[in-house]
């Protein structure tokens, strides 16, 4: 079988799909990534092979862009001491009048669109030549639906987590959609892979969830021998990711915040952050250990708890790991996938923009001293090893592929089987026997 996945450029929304990749590729499939040429390390480090046929489309830009938007519409919302960052240098911007929000923001609006209807084409051409017998696309990459329409093949929507199926982007500012006779009225998403805990209802539509279990992956990394030291007072991981560098600078006061209240209790901070921020950060205290760019979620079995700056990889990579957490959440969708999640229990919100030192204060201690925080922590992380591996999903999509449709039957059916199969190896055998066909 050869399944084509199409990805975004931003890693937080596609890193998800890694651990189905593998699956089906050790199941004896056939897995091409179509992806932009910025992404093609990071899927080959990952064991994937990329197809790098995608525009990079600079998400980080268009938020910049949105920032000096809001900031020039509403100055009063502007947040105090988070300096506006130049959308297209990304050094800190003193003055809004040395950008030209009014000419600047429609002309990167355009530039995004016909990139956008340039992948459409790119990944049709790529599937009339490849011929998938199945289409595996992430949450902002709809060229897969498209190139699935036009070859006839399904397509599933892998989501993050937390996204329903109503979330995730179609956008087809040049039609590309009628250029090529697909109908946009009838649904576009028959299928969703969804690794969100059981705990938390989505409502996918009409569309039918395949449940997965979260495999946390954010990169690779060797792994230093004291992080297999249990480590002697506890261990808070601060991740501040590169996106929240990259359209905020590196002057967020609400970072500073939480290392202060973290190491005013005398625990071990680990920090991951881009290497422009750790460099902007200067001296920090003893009890701080800095790391640039590590892959998160190697840094958590030894964890207290950890706070990030909101965002969906971090937040699920948390709750597979079964620690506390606490966000501080940077944009309004990393707000509300925050509150969204910390309705199980597990979790504290901050906006992270306008959070006082007192606040991030009282969360830190209230993150480090709530039993009730590790007992929902614990519940949502059993509640994820519980769900059908990306082994069993494998199967699942072979047989959509066979056949053009899933029902839920079938999908309670693979689940049932799964403990029985894993037991005796008829699961891989089943893929070994099945690998290549098509």
């Amino acid at each position: 079988m050869r399944v084509l996945f199409t990805t975004t450029n931003w890693k937080g929304v596609y890193f998800c799909m890694i651990p189905l990749g593998w699956a089906l590729q050790a199941a004896g499939h056939d897995v091409r990534v179509a992806c932009a040429p910025s992404q093609s390390p990071a899927l080959s480090q990952a064991g994937l092979i990329p197809v790098p046929i995608l525009e990079h489309i600079d998400a980080m830009q268009g938020e910049r862009i949105a920032r000096c938007a809001e900031a020039l519409r509403a100055p009063e919302n502007a947040a105090a001491g988070v300096p506006l960052i130049h959308p297209r240098t990304g050094q800190p911007l003193p003055d809004l009048s040395e950008y030209d929000i009014e000419a600047e923001e429609p002309a990167f609006r355009q530039r995004s669109a016909d990139a956008i209807d340039r992948n459409y084409e790119a990944a049709v051409r790529f599937a009339r030549a490849w011929r998938p017998d199945l289409v595996v696309h992430d949450l902002l990459s709809p060229e897969g639906v498209l190139a699935a329409r036009v070859t006839q093949v399904p397509s599933v929507y892998h989501s993050p987590g937390l996204f329903t199926a109503r979330e995730a982007s179609l956008k087809d500012p040049a039609g590309a959609f009628q250029r090529h006779e697909v109908d946009r009225d009838q649904p576009l998403i028959s299928y969703v892979i969804d690794p969100t805990p059981g705990a938390f209802t989505l409502d996918h539509g009409d569309a039918l969830a395949m449940p997965v279990r979260y495999i946390p992956y954010s990169g690779p990394a060797e792994m230093p021998l004291w992080l297999a030291d249990r480590p002697a007072r506890h261990r808070i991981c601060l991740m501040w990711g590169y996106s929240a560098t990259s359209i905020f600078g590196t002057a967020v006061p609400a970072l500073a915040h939480a290392i202060e209240a973290v190491a005013a209790r005398g625990g071990e901070l680990v920090l991951t952050a881009a290497p422009e921020q750790v460099d902007a950060l200067g001296e920090l205290p003893g009890n701080v250990r800095v790391l640039r760019e590590f892959p998160v979620h190697l840094l958590l079995a030894g964890s207290h708890a950890i706070i990030h700056q909101g965002g969906v990889n971090p937040v699920m990579i948390a709750a597979a790991a079964g620690v506390p957490q606490l966000s501080l959440a940077l944009t309004d969708d990393q707000m509300e996938m925050s509150r969204r999640f910390i309705r199980g229990g597990s979790g504290l919100c901050l906006p992270g923009l306008h959070a006082t030192y007192e606040q991030v204060s009282e969360a830190v201690n209230t993150l480090l001293t709530d039993e009730r925080l590790r007992i929902a922590a614990r519940r949502i992380k059993a509640d994820i090893a519980s769900r059908p591996s990306p082994a069993v999903v494998a199967v699942q999509l072979e047989r959509l592929a066979r056949t053009g449709q899933l029902t839920a039957a079938d999908i309670s059916d693979t689940g049932t089987q799964q403990a029985a199969d894993v037991g005796t190896g008829r699961l891989e055998a089943a893929g070994a026997a099945t690998g290549g066909k098509r």
